[in-house]
């Protein structure tokens, strides 16, 4: 990673309310380096251009990172070509975080990502979201359910049933989300919203948060 994408990246920390320490900034260079190789070949990702998957990509996935529970599991649905959980587990590297892919050249991908980086704490399953919320090892215990890829309703009726008592599901959304249809389609699968935290990217695309748990 060159010293311009670490300022980028620190800088676009800070602006989603995430720091990065130089290990975790070593993790996401290596990570990025093996995106870019594999992109050339198997278009991952819509954008190929490294400054935007660095602007865009790397500095949305960290806005998560404030949203992390100080221990257990963490499940990313949908993880494609590892946003937000490849991200997620170079700034944690202590949790225990599982990519549920379902597509085999993706799950490929995160399976070498974890190799390379080495994040030895992750893992990719190439299974899909209805599947793993049958997973013994994964149903009633996951801290933390969160998917930049899914549309919200889809996110919530699979994410429920993976959800610990204490579990929160994290939707990475566009601002045209609103609260009133955000709360009417957590309550449908039986889910509060908790808050929702807006922030923009580097290049002023403007993203929201919205954090979900069990209704009591």
């Amino acid at each position: 990673m060159t010293s311009r994408e670490h300022k980028e990246l620190v800088e676009g920390a800070a602006l989603v309310g995430a720091t990065v320490d130089p290990a975790t900034l070593d993790r996401l260079g290596r990570f990025i380096d093996l995106l870019v190789v594999w992109n050339h070949r198997f278009r991952l990702t819509g954008d190929r251009d490294r400054g935007r998957l660095v602007r865009n990509h790397l500095v949305d996935a960290l806005a998560v990172v404030p949203e992390l529970p100080p221990a257990g599991l963490v499940v990313d649905l949908g993880s494609g070509a590892g946003f937000p959980g490849i991200v997620l587990g170079c700034a944690r590297p202590d949790l225990p975080i599982r990519l549920i892919e379902p597509r085999r050249r993706p799950a490929s991908f995160l399976s070498e990502a974890i190799r390379t980086i080495p994040l030895p704490a992750a893992q990719a399953i190439e299974t899909r979201g209805e599947e793993a919320a049958r997973d013994s090892a994964l149903s009633g215990k996951s801290e933390r359910v969160v998917s930049r890829a899914l549309r919200l309703d889809i996110l919530v009726r699979l994410a429920g049933p993976l959800l610990a008592p204490s579990g929160q599901v994290i939707a990475m959304q566009t601002q045209a989300t609103d609260e009133a249809t955000a709360r009417d389609v957590g309550r449908s699968s039986g889910l509060d919203l908790l808050r929702m935290r807006d922030y923009r990217l580097p290049e002023g695309e403007s993203r929201r948060l919205l954090v979900f748990g069990c209704t009591t």
